[in-house]
């Protein structure tokens, strides 16, 4: 693994941008084209509480490798200095915790794997 220099809260807002980027996309792509509907079902998926629910999901696969996996606990850790709307704080880290991983997988261009993790959120997302 790398050494990874940004904190898990840098790597989340990365990740956040990535993962919203992708569910939009997605969504564009399925027909929806009213702004109302496609703001609805993007926030369903990319709020604090579907990524939690998503990331929970993917661990019960064990879907994350090992460095992934140092991520993970990286963002569950993060000290949070802004209260989440519509999310308790274990929610909100576990959100951290995915997006830490996409931002990771991002910056360090891991593009096959970031593509494998957002081809799994689109998918799961979809059941949300």
């Amino acid at each position: 693994m790398e050494i990874v220099t940004e904190n898990a809260t840098s790597l989340a807002w990365i990740g956040d941008a990535v993962m919203t980027l992708r569910i939009r996309e997605e969504l564009l792509k399925e027909g929806y084209r009213k702004a109302d509907v496609l703001q609805k079902k993007s926030a369903r998926i990319c709020s604090a509480k579907g990524q939690a629910h998503l990331l929970d999901q993917l661990m019960a696969e064990n879907f994350f490798n090992e460095d992934e996996q140092t991520i993970l606990a990286r963002g569950r850790n993060a000290t949070i200095h802004s209260k989440a709307k519509n999310a308790d704080v274990g929610t909100y880290l576990k959100a951290t915790a995915l997006e830490s991983v996409l931002g990771y997988l991002y910056l360090y261009h891991h593009e096959k794997r970031l593509q494998e993790c957002l081809d799994k959120l689109a998918a799961a997302g979809k059941e949300l």
